[in-house]
């Protein structure tokens, strides 16, 4: 043992010597100055930091971008008013199936939600005035024939004193009475034949199925849906009473309410925006096809209504509505890109390009929203330059910037 302590001794000597020198290097690696070295790393970190409300893009990443940018400028906006209304049926597609006869509901052939297309057959109605028409038919059709003969053998008369009369076995005077039974014989034919054209339009437009004898059917004037059945299996109808509702929801009306300080402010043709509570902040495009004459005496309002058209089929007749009227004077205002819009945290923000690569998130406050231009009402003034195109990238930068500062 007493042998191996000097090697131990000189191989510990040996590694603190070795330490030693290293240390030395790494402190004055800062060329001779200690506090060169030390000061420099704090000062290259602080030179990178950006406020909460900035991102900064390299050259590589802004080419990657592909953005688009523009000046915030003034726009002329269409002057508009909201006001309540509510969504009705639109009488210029709608019916009312009714009946001209008295009779008992025999057969119902639709019911409410049917579709149903033109001409066809709704209801069966039993009718003694069925049989009262076809009667006076066949009373016309034998008159025809009666006042056909009638004038045949006025005519041949009238020959026969014409025959005569050149032979004078005749006077002038029972040859004159001759001519005139043919002109009244064709009156009354010709009266005969206008009762039976009467009676057969009739008999026509009670409209006998071919599955039955003894029955009027009702068939739709116009296709639609049908909105209300009035009757059902059994019942005594008067004639003149409505059987059916039909209606088309391809398009419906809205009807508004414009107070009358403002009713000179809108024109027929002008376009409108609709919205329903149930849909949220989804829109329907419509147009003002009548104003309203008089004044609702106890509102003093003016009646506007306007068409909307309801392809999906969403939109309810007797819906509430909000109904925004564009005006026939502009506004200018400060407007920018819809697309230049986006939202971070519940907010409405834009991008303001800066100098160097850094953009600025910036929010808005906005209003109305025409031919693709949004109009801002706080946030931003003439002059600034915000991304139109690529905000996407830039808030996904943003975000991740954002995210890394919380960890």
């Amino acid at each position: 043992m007493r042998r191996r302590k000097p090697i131990i001794i000189l191989s510990t000597l040996a590694l603190l010597i070795v330490s030693a020198l290293v240390i030395r290097s790494i402190y004055f690696s800062g060329g001779g100055d200690p506090s060169a070295g030390s000061m420099s790393l704090p000062e290259a970190a602080g030179s990178t930091d950006l406020p909460a409300n900035r991102v900064q893009l390299s050259a590589d990443a802004l080419k990657l971008a592909s953005l688009e940018m523009e000046d915030v400028g003034h726009h002329p906006f269409r002057q508009t008013l909201d006001v309540t209304g509510r969504l009705a049926l639109n009488e210029d597609t709608a019916a009312r199936v009714g009946t001209l006869v008295t009779g008992r509901v025999t057969r119902v052939l639709a019911t409410v939600g049917d579709n149903v297309k033109k001409g066809q057959a709704l209801v069966y109605i039993h009718s003694h005035e069925l049989l009262v028409a076809r009667s006076d038919e066949a009373k016309a059709r034998a008159t025809v024939t009666e006042k056909e003969k009638a004038l045949a053998y006025a005519k041949a008369e009238m020959e026969r004193a014409e025959r005569l009369l050149e032979a004078k076995a005749l006077s002038r005077r029972e040859h004159a009475h001759a001519i005139a039974n043919v002109t009244a014989a064709e009156s009354e034919l010709q009266q005969a034949r206008a009762e039976n054209a009467r009676a057969a339009e009739w008999l026509e437009h009670l409209t006998v199925p071919h599955d039955s004898h003894d029955d009027v059917v009702i068939v739709a004037p116009s296709a639609g849906v049908v909105l209300k059945r009035l009757v059902t299996l059994g019942t005594v109808i008067a004639e003149n009473s409505d059987i059916m509702w039909i209606g088309n929801l391809g398009s419906l009306w809205a009807v508004a309410e414009v107070p009358e300080s403002q009713a000179t402010f809108i024109r027929i043709g002008s376009p409108v925006e609709i919205r329903v509570p149930a849909f949220g902040d989804t829109f329907f495009n419509g147009s003002i096809v009548h104003i309203g004459e008089m004044l609702e005496p106890e509102t003093r309002t003016v009646q506007v209504r306007c068409l909307v058209q309801n392809r999906n089929g969403s939109l309810r007749p007797e819906m509430y509505a909000r109904i925004q009227l564009a005006g026939i004077s502009e506004d200018n205002v400060i407007a920018v890109p819809a697309e230049s819009i986006t939202e971070i945290q519940g907010e409405k923000v834009v991008f303001i390009a800066l100098d160097g690569g850094q953009f600025e998130k910036t929010t808005v406050q906005t209003g109305r929203e025409q031919e693709g231009k949004v109009e801002i009402t706080g946030g931003l003034r003439p002059g600034q330059r915000i991304v139109t195109r690529g905000t996407f990238f830039i808030k996904s930068e943003f975000l991740k910037s954002s995210m890394a500062e919380e960890e």
